[in-house]
């Protein structure tokens, strides 16, 4: 009865104070016990705990349903015209392939570039099941409506931290534990970006479809063999993820 009160109180101070550092809250009254409108500050920020628990719900959500939204954009990409790549110099190359000879007129497409799963073998659970169904030739997928920050360690990883999720449950939806400003946190990784090889068909026919949030992605194609999907240079450390952060390519070769 004491521990009950204990909280009771707890949260009754929390919900009158200014600001409170998160760190300071247990998961209990992080997830349910202290009012929505309980105003918190993680690191140099503030955000109310009602703002936190709609991003965890968004993000349990789209662990839920990227598999179907995946085979959605998938659908799309089915549905668009092909674009041909023409003559001229690609943006980048192949490792040890010359740029030379003339392209003409594409041939028929024929054989569709599946993007083998080691390529994203590494990330969350939720951009693996996105990119699967996807059937892409090259994918990268961001959870949506979500406040991400690049790691500042290394230019190849984004980072959605969830603080609403215990340690044993971060494990097994795929994140990772760590701490922050004092307070912990299960960490999501996602890449920047990603090169994807591919044989090219001996003439360099080939033809491109994307979906591709392209406020957040660019993407390139090389007739040689090679897709690059990076993320945009002005989104540098935390920014907001939209409603479809992904970039699907599709190449087939002729």
């Amino acid at each position: 009865m004491k521990s009950r009160f204990a909280l009771v109180l707890s949260v009754a101070l929390l919900g009158a104070a200014a600001v409170a550092p998160l760190e300071r809250l247990t998961l209990e009254q992080r997830l349910v016990a202290a009012p929505p409108s309980t105003i918190v500050r993680i690191g140099t920020r503030t955000v109310t705990l009602g703002q936190l628990r709609a991003a965890h719900r968004a993000r349990e959500a789209n662990r839920e349903n990227a598999a179907l939204v995946g085979r959605s954009v998938s659908a799309k990409l089915r549905a668009l015209t092909p674009v041909a790549l023409g003559t001229g110099r690609p943006a980048f190359t192949k490792p040890g392939v010359k740029l030379n000879g003339s392209l003409s007129q594409p041939l028929a497409l024929s054989v569709a570039v599946v993007e083998p799963a080691s390529q994203y073998a590494s990330a969350p659970p939720d951009m693996k099941a996105f990119c699967a169904s996807a059937n892409a030739s090259a994918c990268v997928a961001l959870p949506p409506q979500q406040q991400v920050q690049t790691d500042p360690t290394s230019s190849g990883n984004i980072l959605d931290l969830d603080s609403l999720l215990g340690q044993s449950q971060c494990g097994a939806e795929g994140g990772y534990w760590g701490a922050m400003f004092g307070s912990n946190y299960c960490e999501f990784t996602y890449p920047a970006g990603l090169i994807v090889h591919f044989t090219p068909a001996a003439n360099y026919k080939l033809s491109t479809t994307a979906v591709c949030d392209k406020t957040l992605w660019s993407y390139q194609v090389d007739v040689h063999g090679a897709i690059s999907i990076q993320l945009l240079p002005q989104h540098y450390l935390n920014f907001t993820t939209g409603t479809n952060p992904s970039c699907v390519v599709r190449v087939t070769t002729g």
